[in-house]
C-alpha cells in the first residue's frame, strides 16, 4: 500500500516557515538596547522628565525620591538606586570590558594600555582645573570638595553621541572611547570609596576580598556556570555596603571577572552552548539601558532652577568650575596623557584614527552626569544647593562638550575621506 503524504499533524515542521519565537524577540530587544544611540535617546529623555518634573512640583518629586524606607543599608528610595540598581549598570559594563579584555579588540596590551593611561590623565586634569577654577573665583573649602565631580566620563552619553554621529566616527574611536570610559568610572568610584569612606570596617573589606578571590577559582574551575556570579555579586555588594566602600564597585569588580571565552554545555533543543559572560549581559545591557540609567536620571537630575543658585559665589563658583573641568581639564588631560605614551612607546594609536580624532574624542568625553552625580552628593553632603550648583555645571558641560566634540569628530572624518 502506498504511504499516504502526512498530515498537518504529523508533517515535519517548515524550517522556512515563520513563527513568533520568544527568543527572537528577546534578541531583538537585546539588539537595541546595545545600540548606543538609543540608551543617549532613553538618557536624554530621562533628564527633561526629571528637570520638568522638579520645576512643576518640586514637592512631590521630593517626596517620591526621598520616601524612607527604614533600611540602614538602603534608607530612602534614592538610595535605593544610586546603590543598589547601578550597581547592575557597572555589571553590565564590567562585562562588556571583561569580554573586549579577553576575547576582542584590548586583548593586545599595547592598544588597551592607551585608553587607560589616557582615562588617568583626563582625570587628573578635570581635577586640576576644578581646583584652579575654584580657588582662582575664592571658594572656600567645601566648593574644593568638590573636585573629584567632574573625573568620570558617562558611558551611555558619550558612546550615544558616537553611535548619533554614525559611519563619520572611525571603529576604533569607538572602542578606545568604550574602554576610556570604563576605566575612569571604574577608577573614580575607587576615589570616591576612599575620600568618602570615614568609617571603614576593615573585617568586612577583607571579607569582601575573600568575595573576589572566590571569583578567581570559580572562573578557573566552573568557566561554563553563569549563576555562581549572580551570587557572588549579591555578596560583593553587601559587604563592600557594610564596610562602608561604596558599594556599586561590586558590580565592576565581578562583571570583569565572569570568563567570556568557554562556552556553556548546550541546552536541550539548543544547538549550541553560550559563554557565562554573554549570557548575563544578554539579560543586564537591556535591564540597565531602559531600566536602572533611566531610573538614576529620574533620581538625581530632577534640579529646580532658583536665581540663588546663580547669584550666590560658591554655588556660581561650582558651575563655572565644573563646566571648565569637563571642558578644558578633560581635553586637554586626555590628549597630553595619550600623547605622552604614544611618544615613548608604551602604546599605539588605533588604525584610522588620527590626533584631531583624539582631540574630539577627549572632548565628547567631558560628557557624564551618572558617576559624577555618585560623587558630587558624597563631597557636597550637607550642602544641597552645591549638589544642585553640581548638577547645572554637568548638564551644562554635557551640552557644551557633544556640541564641540562632535563638530572636530566629524570636520576631520570629512577631512581624512577627502585625502
Amino acid at each position: 500500500m502506498p504511504s499516504l503524504p502526512p498530515t498537518p499533524a504529523t508533517a515535519p515542521p517548515d524550517p522556512d516557515r515563520r513563527t513568533w519565537r520568544p527568543e527572537f524577540w528577546s534578541g531583538f530587544v537585546v539588539r537595541v538596547a546595545r545600540t548606543e544611540a538609543t540608551g543617549g535617546v532613553v538618557l536624554s529623555i530621562a533628564v527633561v522628565i526629571a528637570f520638568v518634573w522638579a520645576n512643576t512640583s518640586a514637592r512631590s518629586y521630593a517626596l517620591v525620591w526621598n520616601h524612607p524606607l527604614g533600611f540602614s543599608l538602603l534608607p530612602d528610595t534614592r538610595s535605593v538606586i544610586n546603590s543598589a540598581l547601578m550597581t547592575l549598570f557597572f555589571f553590565a559594563v564590567g562585562l562588556e570590558v571583561g569580554r573586549e579584555r579577553a576575547c576582542g579588540s584590548l586583548a593586545d596590551n599595547r592598544t588597551a594600555a592607551l585608553p587607560v593611561l589616557a582615562a588617568f590623565g583626563g582625570m587628573a586634569g578635570a581635577a586640576l582645573v576644578y581646583l584652579l577654577v575654584a580657588l582662582a573665583g575664592g571658594a572656600g573649602a567645601a566648593v574644593s570638595q568638590g573636585w573629584g565631580i567632574p573625573m568620570a566620563t558617562d558611558v551611555a552619553f558619550t558612546l550615544g553621541a558616537l553611535a548619533l554621529l554614525g559611519n563619520r566616527v572611525p571603529s576604533g574611536l569607538r572602542v578606545f572611547v568604550l574602554a576610556l570610559a570604563v576605566a575612569d568610572d571604574i577608577a573614580s568610584v575607587g576615589v570616591l570609596a576612599v575620600v568618602s569612606s570615614s568609617h571603614v570596617q576593615l573585617f568586612f573589606v577583607l571579607a569582601a576580598g575573600v568575595v573576589l578571590a572566590a571569583g578567581v577559582i570559580i572562573r578557573r574551575r566552573y568557566p561554563t556556570q553563569w549563576w555562581p556570579w549572580l551570587i557572588l555579586l549579591v555578596l560583593e555588594w553587601w559587604l563592600l555596603a557594610r564596610a562602608g566602600v561604596e558599594p556599586t564597585l561590586a558590580g565592576a569588580f565581578i562583571g570583569i571577572m565572569v570568563p567570556c571565552g568557554a562556552p556553556a554545555p548546550p541546552l536541550r533543543g539548543t544547538r549550541s552552548g553560550v559563554a557565562p559572560s554573554t549570557k548575563l549581559e544578554t539579560v543586564m545591557h537591556p535591564i540597565s539601558t531602559f531600566a536602572v540609567l533611566p531610573l538614576f536620571m529620574l533620581a538625581n537630575t530632577g534640579v529646580v532652577l532658583v536665581p540663588y543658585l546663580f547669584e550666590n559665589s560658591s554655588s556660581r563658583s561650582v558651575i563655572v568650575s565644573v563646566v571648565a573641568a569637563r571642558i578644558v581639564g578633560k581635553m586637554a588631560g586626555i590628549t597630553i596623557a595619550a600623547a605622552i605614551v604614544v611618544r615613548v612607546g608604551i602604546a599605539r594609536l588605533p588604525e584610522e584614527i588620527t590626533w584631531a580624532h583624539m582631540a574630539g574624542a577627549a572632548t565628547l568625553c567631558g560628557m557624564g552626569i551618572t558617576v559624577p552625580l555618585l560623587f558630587a552628593t558624597a563631597a557636597f553632603k550637607g550642602y544641597p544647593r552645591l549638589v544642585s550648583a553640581a548638577q547645572i555645571g554637568l548638564l551644562l558641560g554635557t551640552v557644551i562638550a557633544f556640541a564641540i566634540g562632535s563638530t572636530v569628530v566629524v570636520w576631520q572624518s570629512r577631512r581624512s575621506r577627502a585625502d
